[in-house]
């Protein structure tokens, strides 16, 4: 699978140590890295790259900034912050971060960035009717909502599919680490979380759910793991 992946870092020495290391994956795995090199985020007239490695310190410039420019114009893009700053994550709840990668552990965490990915999202959700089986890769799930014994599956394209099934059968089906559940009604796809705003999800579509008091914290907690995959 090609991916399309823009690296934005104002030290061009580091930017020649991830492209080695973005090479080295692309001939040990089934996934094709085709690298775009930047140092200078303003100088990026559109962005249509799948991936975007983003230092959080850009010779004065916001890594979170350019990460929210990004997601106006391409909100379903995949930010990884990479960057000395670990602690920063805690700042992340209003950026849809898919990964942090720390550049003292450049190797070690770019792998596990790559496994979540391939985890997580190229995994297929798969309905199954009397003479049919539709599989539904997980990147395309936006959210599961649930009504009695009916399933509804809203996809990112807008399209709604649905099938009897109830959510205790659905949790158990999908990848843990990329769901969370904000209540009984729904299941939410993490990588479509757009922001935690007080107590609700806002999704990338336009999509607010609001969250049930006890699972808050959950909630919460939960996404925290998804985006430090922990």
């Amino acid at each position: 699978m090609r991916i399309l992946t823009t690296i934005i870092d104002d030290d061009w020495r580091f930017l020649d140590i991830i492209e080695r290391e973005m090479n080295y994956y692309s001939s040990e795995t089934d996934l094709q890295f085709n690298l775009r090199l930047c140092a200078d985020p303003d100088l990026i007239q559109t962005f249509e790259s799948d991936w975007y490695i983003i230092d959080v310190e850009l010779n004065g410039k916001s890594g979170f900034k350019v990460a929210h420019k990004i997601q106006a114009e391409n909100p379903y893009a995949k930010i990884i912050f990479c960057t000395a700053h670990s602690d920063l994550v805690f700042q992340s709840f209003q950026v849809n971060v898919f990964y942090f990668i720390r550049k003292d552990r450049l190797h070690e965490d770019l792998a596990e960035c790559i496994k979540k990915y391939k985890d997580n999202m190229l995994g297929n959700y798969v309905i199954e009717k009397p003479g049919t089986v539709l599989p539904i890769p997980y990147e395309r799930i936006a959210y599961f909502e649930v009504s009695g014994n009916d399933l509804f599956i809203h996809l990112a394209d807008g399209e709604e599919l649905q099938e009897r099934k109830t959510m205790k059968k659905l949790v158990e089906e999908v990848p843990a680490k990329a769901f969370v559940s904000p209540s009984v009604h729904y299941l939410v796809n993490c990588s479509f979380i757009l922001s935690i705003r007080d107590n609700e999800l806002h999704l990338k579509n336009g999509k607010v759910i609001p969250i049930a008091v006890l699972k808050r914290k959950a909630v919460k907690d939960a996404y925290l793991k998804y985006l430090s995959h922990a």
